[in-house]
């Protein structure tokens, strides 16, 4: 690999609003050490093998292989193959073909799992000369090259010209839309789109789509956020933002002078709206920052003078836990010799530190993705015409030594013929030795002390059959086991525990009965700082309320007496904690929560969002210092939603529902915690897919910016069904978070263990020669600008 080191530092510190083009000539001191960030660009052998059309018009970057990586999808027009598929590996690139055939691509592109099989699939429209719109369905797990991709047309007829698509939930409804521009030919409008995605889109033959808006002049730009905050998906384009409201779209200006744009959008600024930054990408123009007042948008100018700035991206490029902001111009048919890759580093504040990498090269449609698997983002930079085909990538250097690999996992099945079936999965140091046990149905596994270890299976005792919660009910220090009377799923009420005595069990029976079917949420504390420890019973019957066990002073003798605290119930999980934050533990119950009241219990909605809620967490995710509420949603292998909810100011009002994915396959396994090490919260999560067990995912949400703003998908393993599993805990003591899971279609109980670390290395700087320079080119690189393969920038 070739390589050379140049260090570009800090050039000036952008603050404050104006209606005016702000300057940005002065010069400011470099920056400090520490907020450096070096770049290794891949360069002649290392660089992608790319072939094909010569107008490369489309680039996405996404993880087809479902591996960990970013892959890169390039589209073009001209000739064939019109997509190849790049993946980044330890050995180096593998390319492969997703349509052989010579199409007339556009730019845009966008990606999900439109046929909810779990793998993530590609939207692509044609140019001027076309009507129609296309996706290609994701063969994966078959990522064999002579396997190929599926085409499906989307939309034939009507307007050609597709610059521009994206996918989100526009309307609320739990389900994904595409939305995409229809700019036509010349002196033609440009239209906007929202398109339904079909019930079988494998057999539909085009899908219905709505016009929602019509531009007169020219206009592009498409992104997806939540501007307002309302939990529904805004659109963001041409000048304008469209949100749903009472059945139809409304847009709002932003700047309807501004269509022929990039366009994203983000929470540069804490509070309020989010922001919106768009450059121009067709002749000259800037790079502008909108902020919402309350009474309008606050134009701020951070780069007066872009030209055809046609590659934007909004992300955390330093994991520092600001946006920053990447802009690069075109070299159209070789023009803009002087063309700029343009860094703005934010402080999490609205300021922002300028830095340019190396001049010359043509930016279009280029991306930021993580193609080499280490937590940051790099560049993956694409020409349109100039020197092509070619792609230039820099892979970012910042990662952060102390974050943990969330790419390596280890499956192991402590049970797989577990008798009967369980409800809960239940982790804890049951004997004394310092390694959590884990307890299913009537049965507990005592942990070997090492994740691939035998996991002994010893009965509870009966008449204990279905554990749903460990704690220490009698005080004398270790964890007893409480739970019911019935065989899986079979309804019986009665209840028992088993008082643990280092490691023996006795059964007691001395509690009254619930009046439920079998349990769905179980949960022990000292609900007030004084009072007695009490059990809260959720019941998977409807009807039943909430009921609340009181664990007596003398629990082997009296009788445990049980009393409905609330009649209103949504019959799956329960979480305790301090939600009001007035020093008693309150319950959440999914989009509704019990504050406790002391002698009375008040029940409380959160949200109005439409579902019915499964698996729930309290958990701070933006680090606000109040309790969040995670919650995936019901939905039987059929993709469901999962979504986390802000608690405000005020617990009582309605809390903001952020949605984190609407293509997971029944969420109704579900925990929180730090999984990475970095200090905020991320999210494991098991498909509920007894139709198809062979596609169900345990997927981990990283928690990306620290905030929920954005979240990372990994995969941990396919091919397991988890129901009410999915639980996190450091079951071999080496400092990560492992996974424990159960099923409702099997019988096996299933560890993941993490291996926290590092990827395979991808392909690393090794001694070279000098880079050429123009008068003494190499045959390959006659007519290619030739790039430093490392640069610092702040």
């Amino acid at each position: 690999m070739r390589s050379a080191i140049i260090s570009i530092l800090m050039l000036i510190t952008l603050t404050g609003f104006c209606s005016a083009p702000a300057s940005t000539s002065p010069s400011l001191p470099p920056a400090s050490a520490r907020e450096l960030v070096q770049w290794t660009y891949l360069a002649d052998s290392d660089a992608p093998p790319m072939a094909g059309p010569l107008e490369q018009t489309m680039m996405l970057s996404l993880d087809i292989d479902r591996d960990g990586r970013d892959d890169i999808v390039v589209g073009g027009r001209g000739r064939a193959p019109a997509l190849v598929w790049l993946r980044y590996t330890a050995s180096g690139w593998q390319r492969s073909l997703i349509e052989p055939e010579s199409l007339s691509i556009e730019a845009g592109g966008a990606f999900a799992d439109i046929d909810g099989d779990g793998d993530l699939d590609i939207v692509a429209g044609e140019d001027y000369s076309s009507n129609r719109v296309f996706w290609w369905e994701n063969p994966y797990p078959h990522n064999d090259p002579n396997t190929g991709w599926t085409r499906r047309t989307i939309k034939s007829g009507g307007q050609n010209r597709h610059h521009d698509q994206v996918f989100g939930d526009f309307n609320g409804d739990g389900r994904m839309e595409l939305a995409f521009w229809n700019q036509g030919n010349r002196n033609q409008p440009s239209i906007l789109y929202i398109a339904s995605i079909p019930p079988d889109p494998r057999q539909a033959t085009l899908w219905s789509s709505t016009a929602i808006f019509t531009s007169t002049v020219y206009a592009e730009g498409l992104t997806a956020a939540d501007i307002d905050g309302n939990g529904v998906t805004d659109l963001v384009g041409g000048g304008y933002w469209f949100r749903f409201e009472n059945g139809r779209y409304v847009a709002e200006a932003i700047d309807a002078g501004q269509r022929g744009i990039r366009v994203v959008a983000g929470q540069i600024i804490p509070g309020g709206r989010l922001e919106v930054v768009t450059s121009t990408s067709h002749g000259q123009g800037t790079i502008t920052l909108y902020r919402w007042t309350g009474a309008g948008w606050e134009r701020r100018v951070l780069i007066d003078r872009v030209e055809d700035a046609h590659s934007l991206a909004l992300a955390d490029l330093n994991n520092d836990g600001a946006l920053d902001i990447f802009c690069g111009e075109m070299r159209l048919d070789g023009s803009n010799p002087d063309s700029r890759m343009i860094l703005l580093f934010g402080d999490g504040a609205g300021n922002f530190h300028l830095a340019e990498g190396p001049p010359g090269v043509d930016h279009h449609e280029s991306r930021l993705g993580d193609i080499d698997g280490d937590g940051d983002l790099d560049i993956l930079g694409k020409p349109y015409n100039f020197e092509t085909p070619r792609l230039d990538i820099w892979l970012n250097g910042t990662n952060n030594p102390t974050k943990l690999s969330l790419s390596r996992w280890q499956r192991h099945v402590i049970d797989d013929a577990r008798p009967d079936r369980a409800i809960f999965v239940l982790h804890g140091d049951l004997d004394g030795d310092g390694f959590p046990d884990v307890v299913s149905g009537a049965w507990r596994y005592r942990n070997p002390g090492r994740a691939d270890g035998v996991w002994v299976r010893s009965a509870i005792g009966e008449p204990l059959r279905n554990a749903a919660l460990l704690a220490d009910m009698d005080g004398d220090g270790d964890l007893d086991i409480f739970g019911t009377q019935g065989r899986g799923s079979e309804r019986n009420g009665q209840l028992a525990w088993a008082r643990n005595d280092n490691g023996t069990f006795t059964i007691l029976t001395n509690l009254n009965a619930g009046s439920g079917d079998f349990l769905q949420g179980a949960v022990g504390a000292h609900f007030t700082p004084e009072g007695p420890f009490e059990i809260a019973l959720s019941w998977h019957e409807a009807g039943r309320g909430i009921q609340k066990i009181h664990v007596p002073d003398d629990p082997d003798r009296t009788v445990w007496t049980l009393r409905t605290i609330s009649s209103l119930s949504q019959d799956e999980d329960l979480s305790a904690d301090d939600i009001d934050r007035d020093g008693d533990l309150d319950l959440l119950q999914g989009t509704r929560w019990l504050r406790n009241d002391g002698s009375a219990w008040t029940s409380l909605v959160l949200s109005d969002s439409s579902g019915n809620p499964d698996r729930n967490r309290l958990a701070d995710i933006n680090r606000d210092g109040r309790l969040d509420a995670v919650v995936g949603f019901e939905a039987i292998g059929v993709p469901g939603k999962l979504a986390w909810y802000e608690q405000g100011d005020d617990p009582a009002a309605r809390w903001t529902e952020h949605i984190i994915a609407v293509d997971v396959i029944g969420p109704m396994s579900l925990d929180v915690g730090d999984i990475d090490g970095d200090g905020d919260l991320d999210i494991v999560v098991g498909e509920h897919d007894p139709y198809r067990p062979d596609r169900a995912r345990l997927l981990i949400f990283e928690n990306d910016d620290g905030h929920g703003s954005r979240w990372r998908r990994w995969v941990v393993f396919t091919g397991d069904e988890h129901h009410d599993g999915a639980l996190l805990v450091d079951i071999d003591r080496d400092g990560d978070l492992d996974i424990i899971s159960i099923g409702w279609s099997h019988n096996r109980v299933m560890l993941y263990e993490n291996l926290a670390a590092p990827l395979s290395p991808a392909p690393t700087p090794s001694p070279h020669p000098p880079v050429p320079t123009p008068e003494s080119p190499t045959p390959r690189d006659q007519h290619r600008v030739h790039l430093p393969a490392i640069m610092t920038l702040p």
